[in-house]
């Protein structure tokens, strides 16, 4: 027997200790004892993943942001509190005018329904008050809305009352346009705003009907009322839009009375998802435009720069209710300097102060006693509501809810057993 023999017999007879003894491991065990398992295998290790490239990230974000524009509706709160804010605003106006209403829009106006014409037609404005001259046309439509404007601040079939609201503001408002401030301009510019906004999801009576029935889909089967109200907003938008306009809106109001295929009515819901959150960035774009539009004009008056303002407005004759009052906070030459100049720079910083968490509420704490103050020290409580509204949308959720909670609310009947 050779060599190579022999070391292959005895490698053969050694059984698993030679091939420990192969890969370099001896293993003694004493007799009787069971051979331990064997190691487990290691795994492989994990691999980095590799980086994105520059289309994949931006169509990652494109993606995560039309997710947030048509997911779940955000400022709801904020926009029912413009609904509610903005129609009493103008109701109370339509009711506090009420004996004086023919002299301001009706046919005893100095401002003639022939000169108002005129004027709009120059300007390319409407008003469904110049549709005819009768007084009994003008007094429909004042009832009309007193109602329409009732029941949106209530929000009732808030889509269709919404396009009638910001119809009858409109109307109003370009009436007796000399006649209206930077209030009346406030006010016109959110209700077409509000017009395509959801502010009817709460604190409403949509949705304590959707709470009790469980529909949430609005117009469709059972909600005729809803369509009905919708058709006389369209034909109240066709008086002063051309007849095609007035023909499409009935069509699709009509077309609301079934309901959507799925498909349709999730693209439905995610286009006025996108409409609500696109049109409450405008609102907020709207305030702040007319913050730093308002800063920098102060800014360039001397006025302003020297302090004298406040003192100057505090003793304008048309502007002083109660002059006792206006002479006391006529309080010198350094207070008024000191208030000029916070109020400058509050409103030109506005538009960047809204995206610094801490420094927007004292913003907007400090705008809200200004407007306070002219509502009271000027007279101009419209004008000063209706500016404070717009600062509302900048408020987080959680206060106004907080708010709401400590809010007296009318405790539920109980049947008598």
């Amino acid at each position: 027997m050779t060599s190579v023999d022999s070391a292959d017999s005895a490698a053969e007879s050694a059984g698993p200790a030679g091939s420990a003894a192969e890969a370099g491991t001896v293993t003694v065990t004493a007799p009787g004892t069971p051979a331990p398992p064997p190691a487990p295998e290691r795994a492989p290790a994990a691999k980095p993943p590799a980086a994105k490239s520059l289309d994949l990230r931006a169509a990652d974000a494109l993606v995560g942001f039309l997710d947030r524009l048509t997911g779940r509706t955000r400022g709801l709160h904020q926009a029912a509190l413009l609904r509610i804010g903005f129609g009493t605003v103008f109701l109370v106006g339509l009711l506090r005018e009420f004996f004086n209403r023919r002299e301001i829009w009706g046919d005893q106006s100095p401002w003639t329904p022939d000169m108002a014409r005129r004027l709009l037609d120059g300007i390319d404005g409407v008003s469904i008050l110049l549709v005819r001259d009768d007084r009994w046309w003008f007094e429909l439509m004042y009832a009309l809305a007193v109602v329409v404007t009732g029941l949106f601040v209530a929000g009732w079939h808030t889509r269709a009352t919404s396009v009638l609201f910001c119809v009858m503001v409109v109307s109003f408002n370009s009436r007796s346009l000399l006649m209206t401030d930077g209030g009346d301009t406030v006010l016109l510019l959110m209700s077409f705003y509000l017009a395509f906004t959801a502010c009817g999801r709460v604190w409403s009576l949509d949705a304590r009907r959707a709470r009790r029935t469980g529909r949430t889909r609005s117009p469709g089967p059972g909600q005729e009322t809803g369509v009905f109200v919708g058709l006389c907003a369209v034909v109240a938008a066709g008086l002063l839009l051309p007849w095609w306009v007035s023909l499409l809106g009935a069509a699709v109001v009509l077309g609301g009375m079934w309901r959507l295929p799925l498909g349709l009515e999730q693209l439905r819901t995610g286009v006025v998802t996108a409409t609500h959150h696109c049109a409450m960035a405008v609102v907020a774009a709207q305030v702040c435009i007319v913050y730093g539009a308002a800063g920098l004009y102060k800014v360039q008056g001397s006025r302003w720069q020297d302090g004298t303002a406040m003192h100057y407005a505090l003793n304008i004759e048309y502007f002083r209710p109660w002059p006792w009052l206006s002479g006391l906070a006529d309080g010198g030459p350094e207070l008024g300097t000191l208030i000029a100049y916070i109020t400058v720079f509050t409103q030109v910083g506005f538009a960047f102060l809204v995206f610094a968490k801490r420094a927007k509420y004292a913003a907007i704490a400090l705008l809200m006693g200004m407007h306070l103050a002219i509502a009271v020290l000027l007279g101009l409580p419209a004008f000063s509501a209706s500016m404070a509204l717009g600062d509302a949308v900048f408020l987080p959720t959680a206060f106004l809810l907080a708010v709401r909670a400590r809010m007296p609310r009318r405790r539920p009947r109980t049947l008598d057993a």
